[in-house]
């Protein structure tokens, strides 16, 4: 038989296979749902959804009304197999009786079983799920296995208070547990929410280490941008770093983006989901244009991504090149997560509001908001210039005129011109070296009380 007469199957959607832990640990994630049913107990079965999410269910009918009833056990991660397959009898056996397990073991429900819940209806991410995860084991002790109908505010309170030796790990947690209880009141399982009532009765954490930190990256983002704009780094690096730096993207987002999400025409980018499940239309400014166009360019671009390894896979990350700019500016070390926190910073000392700030960041409520028309583009486009002038100001720029004995100390499109050479710098209002001798005796003044 000829290639041109052979034809494509669809896989299927279901296969049958007695359910064990070798099974279920090697069932891979596909484009669609799929189902792995039991051979043994009928009507057990195992879903597996295109995020890697797997969860064990049971599907039967009622005795008198024939009706059939769907019910999900929970997450392959929680039950093993034997585990799943004895409540999978019970709940089988129940629903032939006329009785809807999921009724009777609602007041049975814990945090953990209704965290599984709440991942199962979100498309988050796997890491984003494993942190989850691990915030309930290690840090919710011990209401992660009581009755989410038993929890009280107070006992939220006192759990909190008690989680000094972990503050950061308990704060996590407690924001997680705020949200999935959340969750439980809208599926009717609560009346109230006894997390919203603790959020007004305690004092959330500081961690000074991380307020320190904070501090210390912004004191030295000037020494930081100056290394930057001669650093020996590789130019997907660089260009990465230029769009982290000045539009506060998370570290998946930006480094995953790809052609697709990328119009050079209207001079946007789109990001359809992140790690709120939200997605977000950046609007391109001059710097971001010229980056993404000189990619673009590229005689050996990657088809597909727009930050490629010599893999043609997305970059993992910049450590390397981070390690080599706070190297050559002598300052601590920056993560990818700083520049987020640092664009924050920035848009704060330009007076940016908080609500504006959260927007810019994707941190909005799921609503349909305004940012998607074109006039709203347009104001978040001329923040974001404001936030690339204020970096380019950070470089010193020391052009002198003799003639006029006038310096200009600072300009913007610096980035622009030293990255990609599309516009000369341009340099700001001059200063006469009398004004700055003014001014520094005037600090002198100050300072000493002269």
């Amino acid at each position: 038989m000829t290639p041109e007469n052979l034809i494509s199957l669809d896989v299927s959607h279901t296969q049958h296979v007695r359910l064990s832990y070798g099974i279920v640990s090697k069932a891979e994630p596909r484009q669609k749902e799929y189902f792995i049913r039991d051979t043994e107990i009928k009507g057990f079965y195992l879903r597996v959804l295109p995020s890697g999410v797997k969860s064990y269910g049971i599907s039967g009918r009622f005795n008198r009304t024939n009706k059939k009833v769907e019910r999900i056990i929970g997450s392959a991660h929680t039950y093993t197999p034997r585990d799943a397959r004895e409540i999978a009898r019970d709940w089988l056996k129940k629903i032939h009786e006329g009785m809807d397990p999921k009724e009777q073991d609602r007041n049975l429900i814990t945090p953990t079983d209704l965290l599984e819940k709440y991942i199962l209806s979100k498309n988050l991410v796997e890491r984003t799920i494993d942190g989850y995860r691990y915030n309930f084991r290690h840090y919710l002790k011990p209401l992660h296995k009581k009755s989410i109908k038993d929890i009280t505010t107070e006992d939220i309170v006192s759990w909190y208070g008690s989680g000094v030796s972990h503050a950061t790990g308990t704060e996590r947690t407690f924001v997680t547990l705020k949200s999935v209880l959340n969750y439980g009141f809208a599926l009717g399982y609560l009346e109230v929410n006894p997390a919203n009532k603790a959020a007004q009765l305690i004092k959330r954490k500081v961690n000074p280490s991380k307020q320190q930190h904070l501090s210390n990256i912004y004191d030295q983002l000037p020494k930081f941008m100056e290394a930057f704009i001669t650093a020996d780094i590789s130019a997907v690096m660089r260009d990465w770093i230029v769009l982290s730096l000045t539009t506060g993207l998370r570290s998946q987002e930006s480094r995953t983006i790809k052609w697709t999400q990328v119009d050079l025409d209207k001079k946007r980018v789109t990001l359809p989901t992140n790690k709120s499940d939200r997605f977000l239309i950046v609007p391109m400014i001059g710097l971001t244009y010229d980056m993404f166009q000189s990619r673009f360019n590229l005689p050996d671009r990657d088809k597909e991504y727009v930050f490629t390894s010599k893999g043609k896979k997305p970059i993992t990350g910049a450590r390397k090149a981070l390690a080599k700019i706070a190297s050559s500016a002598d300052t601590q070390q920056y993560s990818h997560h700083d520049f987020r926190r640092l664009f924050a910073s920035v848009c704060h000392e330009l007076d940016i509001s908080e609500i504006e700030i959260g927007k810019l960041l994707n941190h909005s409520p799921k609503t349909v908001t305004p940012i998607y028309i074109n006039q709203s583009l347009e104001k978040a486009r001329r923040k974001y210039q404001q936030v690339v002038n204020a970096l380019d100001r950070m470089i010193p720029f020391d052009d002198i005129s003799a003639e006029k004995n006038e310096y200009f100390l600072s300009a913007t499109d610096l980035m622009r011109h030293c990255f990609y050479g599309k516009v000369p710098p341009d340099p700001d209002s001059p200063v006469m070296q009398e004004e700055l001798e003014a001014n520094k005796i005037r600090e002198n003044e100050y300072w000493e009380g002269e």
